[in-house]
């Protein structure tokens, strides 16, 4: 009778240590965000290249949906309530609503579709770009409709010179992930 208590006693533990697990990933991954938002090259049209992408990407290969999510979600509350995380080390509700705002919220769908059915790499890599549709989509749209452009003089502005640095980065991303995460199975830890 006892060894049924204890076995299920294990799988509670077991259960507690990856919630905590995953809690420190989706923090550590929010920070490891910021940092890589920090790095950034100004441009004309306002919207500077950063390795947002990658890590974004990355984030969602690596964690998966839901945990990649959170971190993203995460990081974009640690920007809205004033920390300087966003690129340029910019905070605060004005970064969210101003021009380059669409695009942090296009994070959020660029970090779930590269987590949907990570382990099946090629339905991954798809998913992957459909985010990266949406992330790009959203962020014309409000720098569109902030700056008064039209549609297509937006993109031109503020998605055209991206995308081939943008595809390049869910590509490495991806690569990446893949790797670690094929040794961290291999090391069980």
């Amino acid at each position: 009778i006892g060894g049924g208590n204890k076995r299920q006693g294990d799988k509670m533990k077991d259960k507690n240590i990856k919630n905590i697990k995953n809690i420190v990933f989706c923090g550590l991954f929010a920070a490891i965000i910021s940092v890589f938002s920090l790095i950034s090259i100004p441009m004309p049209s306002m919207v500077p290249i950063t390795l947002q992408t990658f890590i974004i990407s990355f984030s969602g290969f690596y964690l998966g949906c839901k945990y990649g999510t959170i971190s993203v979600v995460v990081y974009i509350f640690l920007g809205v309530v004033g920390l300087p995380v966003f690129s340029g080390m910019k905070g605060g509700l004005s970064v969210i609503t101003g021009v380059t705002g669409g695009f942090i919220f296009g994070f959020i769908f660029l970090v779930f579709f590269c987590g949907i059915m990570k382990n099946r790499i090629f339905v991954n890599v798809l998913f992957s770009f459909i985010g990266l549709i949406f992330c790009h989509l959203l962020g014309i749209i409000q720098y569109s409709v902030i700056s008064s452009n039209s549609f297509l003089a937006s993109f031109v502005a503020v998605s055209a010179p991206y995308i081939i640095k943008d595809v390049i980065s869910l590509i490495i991303a991806k690569f990446i992930a893949y790797t670690i995460d094929k040794k961290y199975k291999l090391l069980k830890l």
